[in-house]
């Protein structure tokens, strides 16, 4: 039976697909074709602008990866099978310096300031915490985009900090915690926050 299947028969029973048993493994199976399209997005894009040509794909692309990033039922997975490390791979800066598409930045941004569930460990696997830490300060970028940055820099640093005061656990949330006192973007809480990522 195909995903289109399962979730055809999940209709006629008028229960959400997403809440079936079924649902897990249609979320990853979709999941993982997403990100290997995203991925190869990305890697496709360097090579036309190493070529000189038109670089396009993301741009094509950036509407339907934004849609899924809004889709809750789709968190878990995409966290699983590492969304954060194909956002990275979108937004990092070229080899030169220069940024990428202010476009893009902004919309992924926007999407992981509502990403729920992100974990220390997600941050650790990838370089994109470092990568949005230097964004932030970056002249070349928009000042929304350093804003928004900066904006979630400091909310992962904080809910950092507020889970390892309470002592239950460090999985981020997409919510206002009450305001921390912190040293500055050196502090012990960012270096541990970012230790171990790449880049």
């Amino acid at each position: 039976m195909t995903d289109f299947d399962l979730m055809r028969e999940s209709k006629k029973r008028k229960i959400p697909w997403w809440k079936t048993t079924s649902s897990p493994m249609i979320c990853d199976q979709f999941v993982k074709r997403l990100l290997a399209r995203m991925e190869q997005a990305a890697h496709k894009d360097a090579q036309l602008r190493a070529d000189g040509k038109l670089v396009i794909t993301k741009i094509l692309l950036l509407q339907e990866f934004v849609e899924a990033l809004q889709k809750t039922y789709l968190h878990p997975s995409l966290l699983e099978h590492g969304v954060l490390r194909v956002i990275e791979l979108w937004i990092k800066p070229m080899a030169n310096g220069k940024v990428t598409y202010h476009e893009i930045t902004k919309r992924l941004i926007e999407s992981l300031l509502t990403l729920v569930g992100i974990e220390v460990k997600h941050l650790k696997q990838c370089g994109l915490a470092k990568i949005l830490l230097k964004l932030r300060v970056n002249q070349n970028e928009t000042q929304t985009n350093r804003q928004l940055a900066n904006e979630l820099v400091t909310r992962w640093i904080r809910v950092n900090s507020y889970r390892s005061l309470h002592q239950s656990g460090n999985i981020i949330q997409p919510a206002n915690f009450p305001n921390l006192r912190l040293k500055g973007y050196e502090s012990e809480i960012c270096r541990a926050l970012l230790a171990g990522t790449d880049g």
